[in-house]
């Protein structure tokens, strides 16, 4: 059950007060996961808000999932798994909280600018459904959108419409209406992404496949041959691309417009989407990797040579080792396979790129983490999962 919500509207864009200890001021605010129950406190895990209250041990016992923050860090969006399943809504200034029902539990959601979200769960008869949930009249309502497995999108700047990458044949615009095809037959990739610069995207070729910026009216310009299964992620203004492809022991990556050197696959690597240059930011290969909301600064997860999980930042041609660390569980099922669509949604970093936050465990402790540039990490929380408003 919702409670009552008593943080303040100013909360919601705290600036913590200046430092006395070992970490760096920042802004914004996490959501944690903490016990099943969502709960949002400032960057040293104070002044705690429980925004859920899951019933421990009564029939009513149910599990709440991953709160994802609205981009004017006003809301958060979250469901619940057990009795009740369905899509929760609440305000961080206490006005209000909103729930609906779904016959199946809502496993990812991503806001538009202008407060509509957009819901991926189960469809009944078998694959994955995307609705469409709009607050109206103090009620939370939903309709669907579109159907298919696997089910990947991207709002679209303007946030009026979508693209949407639909099982193995289907990259469309959608219009929160009907949809339309965009171009050619989609390559092996998860996630597109629309930006400023337009929509970028795998196409599917005969030997191999390219990745390419497109135009809403499906004009493509090629920007580098692939020749695997790859993800990737854009900066916010789509100044920059960050991409991993996976193949074997031939070179993943090449220009197809530009003389530039072959690549090895199984590393990341970033593009710059106005003219082409690629940079290496890593040696092997990573399992997740997310930009600064300023796009100056790309937080890579992958394993190090101790065989621990390690975050590293890359930053000017540099890639900087972090902090070590185990894994959490929930995080490497839920989240890790599917970054490149979790980094259009919610944010490991803080607004302004000073620390990051994580779920992990650090010398047997497990819990919610934070790193600030230059020292260690601090726990701030118990919990599996956190997301840092913006």
């Amino acid at each position: 059950m919702i409670v009552r919500l008593i943080l303040l509207a100013a909360a919601a864009v705290l600036a913590l007060s200046a430092c006395s200890g070992d970490q760096a001021q920042t802004e914004g605010l996490l959501a944690v996961l903490d016990n099943d129950n969502v709960v949002v406190m400032d960057s040293r895990g104070n002044n705690r808000v429980a925004i859920t209250d899951a019933d421990a041990t009564g029939p009513d016992r149910g599990f709440f999932f991953q709160p994802i923050w609205s981009p004017d860090g006003q809301r958060l969006a979250f469901s619940r798994i057990g009795p009740g399943n369905g899509l929760h809504v609440a305000a961080a200034d206490g006005s209000g909280s909103w729930s609906v029902e779904t016959d199946t539990f809502p496993f990812y959601y991503s806001w538009s600018t202008d407060g509509d979200l957009a819901v991926l769960r189960n469809a009944a008869a078998g694959g994955f459904r995307l609705d469409l949930a709009l607050i109206e009249e103090n009620t939370l309502a939903i309709k669907s959108l579109d159907e298919g497995a696997p089910l990947y999108f991207s709002w679209a700047p303007d946030e009026s419409r979508m693209v949407t990458h639909i099982g193995a044949n289907r990259l469309e615009t959608h219009d929160l209406v009907s949809s339309q095809p965009l171009g050619p037959a989609p390559g092996l990739f998860q996630t597109p992404a629309w930006t400023d610069r337009g929509i970028f995207a795998l196409e599917a070729g005969t030997r191999d496949q390219t990745l390419t910026r497109i135009d809403p009216d499906g004009t493509g310009e090629p920007l580098s041959r692939v020749l695997g299964p790859s993800n990737f992620v854009a900066t916010e203004d789509g100044s920059r691309l960050a991409i991993q492809t996976n193949l074997g022991d031939t070179d993943g990556l090449s220009a197809s417009y530009r003389q530039l050197q072959n690549v090895s696959p199984n590393r990341v690597m970033v593009i710059d989407t106005a003219t082409g240059e690629m940079s290496r930011v890593t040696e092997g290969p990573a399992l997740a990797f997310f930009w600064s909301h300023q796009g100056d600064q790309l937080l890579v997860l992958d394993i190090g040579p101790d065989g621990a999980a390690r975050w590293s930042i890359w930053s000017d041609g540099e890639l900087v080792p972090e902090v070590s660390f185990d894994l959490e569980p929930g995080f490497v099922r839920s989240f890790v396979p599917f970054f490149d669509q979790y980094a259009q949604s919610m944010s490991l970093w803080s607004p302004d790129g000073s620390a990051f936050a994580f779920p992990g465990i650090i010398n047997g402790e497990s819990g919610i983490w934070v790193k600030s540039a230059g020292e260690d990490p601090v726990r701030v929380s118990a919990g599996t999962w956190v997301a840092w408003s913006s």
